[in-house]
């Protein structure tokens, strides 16, 4: 009886510490900052702090923090007032993240947010490093974990991309165009597609991307583009098992191989980077991870292979394999494995852009004198004219400036098209979310594979370093792998911490990035799903067998047919046989008259929906 009283004495002592004490008034302050963010106004409205009183607010904290006392004198030995400061604090930063989503400045709140919440993380942490401590996790629940952490990340991309083609938000670019291109490899095996260019070519003409055969077989059983959609959500999360056999292979606890795996499935450049649907980039990512997996291994003949695929992603994906057999020659000292993929790479590279020169030349040719057409394709270079003294030089021409004026290639690092502080944000995206583990190394040689992200610096080209486009997955690819490269060698303290700051910072980004692209999706096709139902019913009466011009939005759900064109880029031309306008908002007169002056006429009209047309047999 008196060591219970004892006990319990000594547990009302434990849990009245001045650490303890302020820790419970700091949860109890955040957990009611969370629970008003479930009412009604918005909290970054100043009359939000004048319409809530004062009084309640010191009543609740009050409240609070008498039960988590209790709490925490019946369960003296847990950190309960850390447990209820972390749930609070994380309840509050999915709430103001998602509320404060489009206001304009979302990402700049979410960095201080992020501020805020890796201290909370970094102190919740430090506070039960004895309770994760004794946390082991087998090889059996780290498998299960990091499986489910990929079918979650899929899934939310796979939900994302499959709304934007059932709400009529994938355009052409970069959607319809590929749904075209599987209709024709699905029919004749060929990469053929008439609404990227606007006349019927190959693809391979503007990219080389033998890749998109690893799809085929899925397409061919399931015909539609939704497919597509999926097979780039699916593609994107395997990537969690080469992350996860990476940390294995590193001798990294289950825990941290865990903390890993959810990092790249949430890691914002990944997912977002899909978020303008369907691009062959999206194989990099585990296809790099892979070949690292394979180097590291020791698994040679498995690293060239997955060496190869990448090089079939696409041409510039040879830059990748270079970059890394660099790392291979000068990091590990693997100088025949390097000069080897070095060469491979290379030799790929130019030999991919002279085959893309030639068949564009032959493309061009082909469709010499045809009115208002577009140039047809060839490499795209252009987006280093900034680095270029010549463009008669080329890709060349940017190596040159690099390796003779480097001064010059400073001014270009974080100058954006502009003027704006756009690269320097985006750096914080791709880095804060991974802890600057790439960068924690005492090795020069390993900061080569931070190397890959100025590809997305040096070049004026927006798209690049917006983590809302596909150009970030090679760069992902290689920055996961060396924090996984540098983990190992940092003692526990500061691997702990930087591992800490990364999984808060990666969360913060994630719900201000992902998961308000997800509500809003929703929340578009529970409101038009009526509509959208009957567009595609519609739709779906327009036989195969007709060449169609539609809008951008409509080229998608059109495009299993020989032939199909985006409005905007085709022009009033008289040459396919169904015209179809998109009249839910209103009709465009000049679209429409010009049509009609070319001798087609109005075959079906859905008021307030699509209004079809049909070639007179009249006109050529």
């Amino acid at each position: 009886m008196e060591k219970n009283k004892l006990l319990s004495l000594s547990s009302i002592k434990s849990a009245l510490s001045w650490e303890r004490f302020i820790c419970r008034i700091f949860a109890a302050w955040c957990t009611f900052a969370a629970v008003t963010t479930f009412g009604e106004g918005n909290f970054y409205d100043i009359t939000f702090a004048r319409d809530t009183s004062l009084g309640v607010m010191l009543l609740w904290i009050v409240l609070l923090f008498a039960a988590y006392s209790v709490v925490n004198v019946l369960l003296v030995h847990f950190e309960t007032d850390t447990w209820f400061l972390m749930g609070a604090a994380t309840v509050c930063v999915i709430r103001w993240l998602v509320k404060y989503t489009g206001t304009g400045n979302s990402l700049l709140f979410a960095l201080a947010v992020a501020v805020a919440y890796v201290l909370f993380a970094v102190y919740f942490v430090n506070r039960n490093d004895a309770l994760f401590a004794s946390l082991k996790l087998k090889k059996g629940t780290v498998w299960a974990t990091v499986i489910i952490i990929g079918i979650f990340s899929g899934a939310v991309i796979g939900v994302v991309t499959c709304l934007r083609y059932i709400t009529f938000a994938a355009p052409n670019f970069d959607f319809g165009l590929f749904c075209n291109m599987f209709y024709h490899m699905k029919e004749t095996g060929l990469p053929i597609v008439s609404s990227e260019r606007d006349v019927l070519m190959s693809h391979f003409a503007v990219h080389l991307s033998p890749i998109y055969y690893v799809l085929l077989p899925f397409y061919f059983i399931f015909p539609t583009p939704l497919t597509l959609q999926i097979g780039q959500a699916v593609i994107i999360a395997s990537g969690v098992i080469p992350v996860m056999l990476l940390c294995r292979h590193f001798k990294l606890s289950g825990k941290v191989t865990v903390v890993m795996s959810l990092i790249y499935a949430l890691y914002p450049a990944l997912s977002t980077g899909c978020f303008y649907d369907l691009h062959e980039n999206c194989f990099l990512a585990p296809l790099l991870l892979w070949v690292f997996y394979f180097f590291e291994r020791g698994n040679y003949p498995l690293m060239y292979v997955f060496a190869v695929l990448v090089l079939a992603v696409k041409e510039d994906a040879a830059v990748y394999i270079i970059l890394f057999a660099l790392y291979v020659i000068f990091a590990r000292k693997k100088f025949a494995h390097g000069v080897i993929l070095a060469v491979i790479s290379a030799a790929y590279f130019v030999i991919a852009l002279q085959i893309l020169e030639s068949v564009s030349a032959s493309y061009a040719e082909l469709y010499a004198g045809v009115s208002a057409k577009p140039a047809i394709a060839g490499p795209m270079v252009n987006r280093f004219d900034n680095l270029m003294a010549s463009k008669e030089e080329g890709l060349g021409g940017a190596v040159k400036t690099a390796l003779v004026n480097p001064g010059y290639l400073l001014t270009q690092l974080f100058t954006t098209s502009d003027g704006g502080w756009a690269k320097i944000v985006y750096v914080l995206e791709i880095l804060l979310p991974l802890g600057f583990l790439p960068l924690c190394s005492k090795k020069p040689s390993r900061w080569l594979l931070v190397v890959p992200v100025l590809t997305n610096l040096l070049t004026m080209y927006k798209y690049q370093y917006d983590i809302g486009y596909q150009y970030h997955f090679g760069i992902s690819a290689f920055l996961i792998y060396a924090s996984i490269v540098n983990l190992p060698e940092m003692k526990s303290p500061a691997r702990k911490t930087l591992l800490t700051v990364a999984a808060a910072s990666c969360l913060c980004l994630y719900v201000v990035t992902v998961m308000p692209t997800v509500s809003s999706y929703v929340k578009r096709y529970e409101k038009g799903k009526d509509t959208y139902a009957k567009l595609e019913e519609v739709l779906e009466t327009i036989p195969e067998d007709k060449s169609v011009v539609a809008p951008s939005m409509f080229v998608a759900h059109l495009a299993n047919r020989d032939e199909i064109y985006a409005l905007n880029y085709h022009g009033n031309e008289a040459d396919v046989d169904i015209v179809v306008l998109d009249i839910r908002t209103k009709v465009d007169e000049k679209t429409l008259n010009a049509y009609l002056n070319a001798g087609y006429t109005v075959r079906e009209e859905y008021p307030k929906l699509v209004m079809i047309l049909e070639r007179g047999e009249s006109v050529e």
